[in-house]
């Protein structure tokens, strides 16, 4: 869109911005991907990390439901590894070919007059790999792990100190605790962590009162809500508390969202009048 435009749709529409989750969101779960990234997951932990398969199961519970990803969780209990070898591991395997182009999703997106920011914790490579196989490379500025987590040394981080030796026996601690106060924060950024969203934020240069969020996480969606978002769940019709709707499939925006096409149709209305404005007066 150019800068004319631009500013147009920001005089008819309460949006400057639309920003999408990747996985399960702009592709559904019947895909086999997230299935396939579990098991990855765990075969990293019992090949690279050396946990027991006995407690793999339990421990990415527990660990996704305190750090919000288990690779978050990992390295903020002790374990130490290369991000770069975690992710070729877990999302180098993955049966990408069960993606397809989706013209109809494309089209929507190209349709839609507002800046699209991709926010995934998904690592550069696997962002690429899935937006080329739908077809949609273009259609988005990224942010994605490493946007969020740059570091030259991608084990070793100043913000926190995990120097034990042994890590953190995470099914003794719920086992003992009502909750996970105690728990050693990770020197990773992601979602849903309200911290990511406002590292995000500044480094995209984005109005959170300005922009819509979709995502297929309740738990992304809340935290999107509690820092400013308008927020759209994806994957269910059902509502939940911080959703402020939600939508079966992203195929379903139009139907479900008039209102970010008749902010674009108000602009184009606007750009045309103003030409002919500008026509006449010339010809006058």
């Amino acid at each position: 869109m150019d800068y004319e435009n631009q500013y147009l749709n920001s005089q008819t529409s309460k949006y400057d911005c639309l920003l999408f989750d990747l996985d399960d969101t702009l592709y559904p779960l019947s895909s086999g991907i997230a299935a396939e990234c579990r098991k990855n997951i765990e075969d990293f932990m019992i090949q690279k990390l050396g946990i027991e398969e006995n407690k793999i199961s339990e421990i990415c519970i527990l660990l996704y439901k305190a750090y919000g990803t288990t690779m978050a969780g990992l390295r903020a209990i002790g374990y130490e590894f290369d991000y770069d070898e975690y992710h070729s591991f877990v999302h180098g395997r993955l049966p990408y070919e069960n993606l397809k182009s989706d013209h109809v999703l494309r089209g929507l997106l190209l349709n839609l007059p507002y800046r699209k920011v991709l926010f995934t914790n998904g690592d550069r490579i696997h962002a690429a790999k899935v937006l080329s196989r739908l077809g949609l490379e273009d259609c988005f500025e990224i942010i994605c792990f490493e946007t969020l987590n740059p570091m030259k040394d991608n084990v070793s981080d100043k913000r926190v100190n995990i120097a034990s030796t042994k890590p953190c026996d995470i099914i003794k601690h719920f086992s003992q605790a009502n909750d996970a106060s105690e728990l050693p924060e990770s020197p990773i950024i992601c979602k849903p962590s309200e911290a990511a969203f406002e590292e995000a934020f500044k480094i995209a240069n984005i109005n959170p009162k300005r922009t819509m969020f979709f995502d297929d996480s309740v738990r992304n969606i809340q935290s999107g809500k509690r820092v400013g978002l308008h927020t759209v769940l994806v994957g269910t019709s059902q509502r939940v508390q911080g959703a402020d709707f939600a939508l079966e499939s992203i195929h379903n925006i139009r139907e479900a969202l008039p209102e970010l096409w008749e902010a674009g149709e108000k602009s184009e209305k606007v750009t045309y009048s103003g030409k002919l404005a500008i026509e006449t007066s010339v010809e006058a």
